[in-house]
């Protein structure tokens, strides 16, 4: 019993990664929104940043997902994987949103 467990462990550790990358590039994307209607340059900036370490988070999750077989896993796997992959074109949007024009003088 303790075996299946232990096999489970790295399993679960990708999945714990993979939902905390996803809320964390929520919480970028929430963040962008708030800057962006204050038009504040400071506070988008850092948003960006934020959306720049949330993007590489979720690069991170989905290449640790991606190395478990999915015939043994993939059920499992399968959700985690979409709501990342959506997360990471989320991510690419609100950075091309984010993205201010330059002042004409």
């Amino acid at each position: 019993m303790t075996d299946t467990r232990q096999h489970q462990q790295p399993l679960q550790h990708a999945i714990d990664a993979a939902d905390n990358a996803i809320l964390q590039a929520q919480d970028a994307e929430h963040q962008l929104q708030r800057a962006l209607q204050q038009a504040d340059p400071q506070r988008i900036q850092s948003a960006q940043a934020a959306l720049a370490q949330a993007k590489i988070n979720v690069q991170q999750a989905q290449e640790q997902l991606k190395s478990f077989p999915a015939h043994e896993f993939g059920t499992q796997t399968a959700q985690n994987a979409q709501q990342l992959s959506q997360a990471a074109q989320d991510l690419t949007a609100s950075e091309a949103k984010s993205h201010m024009p330059k002042q004409i003088r």
